[in-house]
């Protein structure tokens, strides 16, 4: 209780001097929560870190003092206690740390040395007397200062230093270095004395020739005499890459040494035989010297190397059966040339390539990889089964190094930095993500325009360049899972090649094309299969196509007619606001509004010069009408199918099948309230117009719907369904929505034929406004009172479940009618009907003839709207 009370009171008024007179009830708070942590704590433990510190911290101070050997002994120390520490070891090393007494000072390395035993006994004293005499030395000579005369100047002083080491050096003191040098052999010790000086002489003899100069007599040229067995060692040497005396160092034979059974013609013949060799090993050779700083050119200076390598060890067994003949041996220099022949041959086409590479100095990286494909390819045909091996493993050796960036883009969709030999490169760093399959990876090109790839290659980096886009676009979607098991990646080399079915029967060349294609659809299914499975599934590709379909190629006729019946409608009423994206939106909405997904459907009207007068613009079908753009929000990965140049080529259909719905709309309108007008003949001119303007508008819908949207969109549907690969499925929409502008005659060879069409839908346009004007003035004068002038009226904003009254329109504004200023009725209808029997006229001869010009697959489609079309040519003669 003692105890209790007296760390109470401590506490207490500890926490009072820290916090200067607290609020009692914080400090009964306080003392009571210090008191807990002190009751359950007894004792504080080390801190670990710090004592680390501290030790580290003598380390690093003996070495900035020039005594390593005390630094490396603790760090020696503190590794073989870490290997048994426990949680008392910090403890215990703090101990040590508070006994220590400056470490740096008082600390000596020989304290730290092993005791060794003494070899001389302790009972017997070593004196100087024994010293001297034993050496033969006085007194005198022994404490003589030495003579450096002949190490150094005599005018250099002794150093005081040294003074003072001889003149303590009996006193019984060492030094560590002393104690070393006792431990430490000394040169002499290497020196090893033979006594075998028969086989020296021997050894020496036989090198004699290599000092002999033979005398030339008169102007020839000195030569000497040498044995076969000579030449052939020298000829090994060579061989080997060693110095010798037959050849110099670029590999020409010297012309001094003759062979007593042999002529200088058949001598220098084979010596030129090996000198050719010796030059083309040079090349080889300095190759395999020189160090690549691309991967690529590395591995082929390695191989070379172990070629090389391989080569003298062929030299060396050659060698060993000559100096240790176990047989009855012939040494020739032929018989060495036909066995070392074999050997020879492939290194000197080997050879023959890198002088090449040399002569071409802007020559690509893998270019000596097209070389070695080449070689191997050759020496199979000319059945070389040697040199066929030998650059068929070569050229999979270094192959496997080229195959290692395309593994990593097929696999991970990653580029290596900096690699300047593969063919796929970044062509722009940040882009959004619906571009990143079009615009971010590039395929290299050279300055003529081929693939920057070896030519062996070039048919399959299309596919591998897709693969690696597929990746990086389901790695952006997060859909790239590798957690699952993996199917073994298909072997690709040179045994694997020559055992496989096809074997050595056909060209290596289809060899390796079988085997790649293999490797490389192993890594493209899988890439292309998921990439399409989550556009399909994910993303909803069918129905996001589906829904392009709906609006602009109004495929959905009903709900179309819809949106269409609404704008013209506002177009007609001549409401100022028709162009407003907000109206125009909100038309579309309620028009496709059982379809879901209307929020990603917005109408805007781009064109600047639509927003002018509206009775203008209502008057052609050219005004307005083009202006006006559908925008459907598509996920970002159907952006990457969908491209911008096909949203275009639908934007023109849109535009064309408005236009003629507009045409249709007016002759249609008024239907219901049609009156009599004119004279008799001037009604049957009239309606015989209408006729003949609603049976071409009905022939070109017709055609439109039944020949051209839905035969290809159908083809469509089935050909995204059997897409390989996504560049498949872009490729295939592309062509679609091309070949549908094209049947749809607008084209840039037709734009003549559809702006004559663009001129009937006028003709409709006007052919209505005149029959409402003659409405007009017949109503005007039938009455005798004044035409009241209209003002100032409210435009509606018409909607869709609307019902129009059907005197709406007659009290709108007749400035909206074309007047055709003095011009009777009549005058008009017929200048109309002659137009139209003209434009008609140029429309079908102009189909005709364009289909039996062009060669264009398409050219079926236009030949038939001309006989459809001709129909009304041939009864237009009303």
């Amino acid at each position: 209780m003692a105890y209790a009370a007296t760390l109470g009171s401590l506490t207490e008024e500890l926490i009072e001097v820290i916090l200067n007179q607290p609020e009692p009830a914080r400090l009964k708070s306080l003392r009571d929560s210090s008191l807990r942590s002190l009751r359950y704590h007894n004792h504080l433990r080390t801190n670990q870190f710090d004592v680390e510190k501290h030790v580290n911290g003598i380390e690093e101070r003996f070495r900035v003092l020039n005594r390593d050997g005390l630094a490396d002994a603790l760090r020696g120390r503190l590794d073989a206690l870490s290997a048994v520490s426990n949680k008392s070891t910090p403890e215990m090393l703090h101990f040590l740390l508070e006994l220590s007494d400056q470490p740096v000072k008082k600390t000596k390395l020989e304290d730290l040395l092993p005791q060794r035993e003494t070899l001389i006994d302790p009972d017997e004293e070593l004196k100087w007397e024994d010293i001297i005499n034993e050496g033969g030395l006085s007194d005198d000579d022994l404490w003589k200062k030495p003579d450096f005369n002949d190490d150094s100047s005599e005018d250099d002083p002794l150093d005081d230093d040294d003074e003072k080491s001889n003149a303590s050096f009996g006193s019984g003191q060492t030094s560590l270095s002393s104690i070393e040098a006792q431990y430490r052999r000394r040169p002499q010790d290497y020196v090893i004395t033979s006594q075998d000086e028969d086989s020296l002489s021997r050894v020496q003899e036989t090198q004699a020739w290599r000092l002999s100069r033979p005398k030339a007599s008169g102007q020839d040229q000195a030569k000497s005499t040498r044995s076969e067995f000579q030449l052939v060692r020298e000829t090994l040497f060579m061989l080997a890459g060693l110095e010798n005396d037959l050849f110099d160092k670029r590999g020409e034979p010297s012309d001094k040494y003759l062979m007593q059974h042999a002529s200088l013609y058949s001598l220098q013949s084979v010596l030129k035989w090996f000198g050719n060799v010796s030059r083309n090993f040079l090349i080889l050779r300095v190759l395999a010297r020189k160090r690549q700083q691309i991967p690529l050119l590395e591995v082929f200076r390695d191989g070379v190397a172990k070629r090389l390598q391989a080569f003298s060890a062929v030299v060396s067994n050659i060698e060993r059966r000559l100096v240790d003949i176990k047989e009855d041996t012939t040494v020739s220099l032929i018989e060495l040339q036909r066995e070392v022949e074999p050997h020879v041959r492939p290194l000197l086409d080997l050879s023959a390539i890198i002088q090449q590479l040399s002569r071409e100095t802007k020559s690509e990286a893998f270019r000596y990889l097209e070389l070695l494909f080449d070689a191997a390819s050759t020496a199979q045909l000319e059945g070389q089964e040697s040199i066929y091996e030998f650059f068929g493993k070569l050229f999979f050796e270094c192959f496997q190094v080229y195959l290692r960036p395309i593994r990593q883009w097929m696999d991970e969709g990653e580029l290596r930095e900096g690699d300047e030999t593969f063919f796929v490169a970044k062509a722009q760093d940040q882009v959004s993500l619906s571009q990143v399959w079009e615009n971010q990876f590039k395929l290299r090109r050279a300055a003529d325009g081929s693939l920057h790839t070896p030519r062996f290659l070039q048919p399959a980096a299309v596919k591998i360049f897709i693969t690696g886009k597929s990746v990086v676009v389901l790695k952006s979607m997060g859909k790239l899972s590798r957690s699952g098991p993996q199917a073994p990646e298909p072997e690709l080399g040179f045994d694997a090649l020559t055992g496989s079915d096809l074997g050595s029967f056909a060209p290596f060349s289809e060899i390796f094309n079988v085997a790649f294609e293999t490797w490389m659809q192993s890594k493209h299914h899988s890439a292309s299969s998921t990439l399409r499975r989550v556009l399909s599934e994910s993303c909803d590709l069918d129905g996001a196509v589906g829904m392009l379909h709906r609006l602009y190629l109004m495929s959905d006729g009903y709900r179309s007619d819809i949106f269409a019946l609404a704008l013209f409608n506002n177009l007609d009423l001549l409401n100022p606001k028709w162009h407003d994206r907000f109206v125009l939106t909100e038309l579309a909405h309620d028009a496709f509004n059982e379809l879901g997904d209307i929020h990603r459907i917005i109408i805007t009207a781009t064109d600047p010069e639509s927003q002018g007068d509206v009775r203008t613009s209502r008057r052609s079908v050219r005004k307005c009408l083009p202006s006006i753009r559908v925008t459907y929000r598509m996920a970002w990965p159907i952006r990457i199918v969908v491209s911008g140049e096909s949203i275009t080529h639908y934007q023109s259909v849109f535009t064309f099948l408005l236009q003629l719905r507009r045409a249709s709309h007016m002759l249609q309108a008024s239907h219901k309230s049609m009156k009599a007008v004119g004279r008799e003949h001037e009604q049957a001119l009239y309606y015989g117009l209408r006729s003949k303007i609603l049976w071409l508008c009905a022939s070109l819908q017709s055609y439109l719907s039944n020949l051209v949207i839905a035969p290809l969109t159908e083809k469509l549907r089935k050909d995204l369904e059997d897409a390989v690969d996504v560049d498949s499925m872009i490729a295939l929409h592309a062509n679609f929505t091309k070949r549908l502008v094209a049947e749809a005659c607008l084209g840039s060879k037709l734009d003549p034929i559809y702006q004559c069409m663009l001129d009937v839908f006028d003709l409709a346009i006007r052919l209505e406004d005149a029959r409402r004007t003659e409405h007009e003035r017949q109503a005007a004068a039938a009455t005798t009172e004044e035409d009241e002038e209209v003002g100032d009226k409210t435009h509606l904003f018409v909607k869709v479940n609307e019902e129009e009254d059907e005197t709406f329109l007659e009290e709108q504004d007749k400035s909206a009618l074309v007047l055709e200023d003095d011009r009777t009725y009549a005058e008009v209808l017929r200048e109309i009907r002659s137009g139209f029997d003209r434009h008609l006229r140029f429309i079908a001869g102009g189909l005709r003839g364009v289909a039996r010009a062009s060669g264009d697959p398409v050219a079926a489609k236009w030949d038939t709207l001309a006989e459809m079309l001709e129909a009304g040519v041939q009864q237009s003669a009303w």
